[in-house]
């Protein structure tokens, strides 16, 4: 029972880091300097908003902490691009 508590709220906040972190990212323009990680953050924050609609929470969450990785990825390399 302890263990489905987690699975019932929504993961209002890891989509929320997730949106930040991918809208930060084109903020220095990743998509174009970083496009391979850009799609795959895009990607999982897409998959992760068809989980929430459905109401799997728990996969919805994962997909939203993959999203945010590869955004702060794809920030860190289009930023390293700016250098060069």
């Amino acid at each position: 029972m302890v263990l489905s508590g987690c699975a019932i709220t929504p993961p209002v906040q890891e989509m929320s880091d997730a949106r930040q972190a991918i809208q930060s990212a084109r903020e220095v323009n990743a998509q174009h300097r970083a496009p391979t990680e850009m799609k795959k953050a895009e990607s999982y924050l897409e998959q992760a908003t068809e989980n929430l609609d459905k109401g799997q929470y728990e996969m919805a969450r994962e997909a939203a902490l993959s999203a945010k990785e590869h955004a702060i990825r794809a920030r860190e390399e289009a930023k390293e691009g700016e250098s060069e």
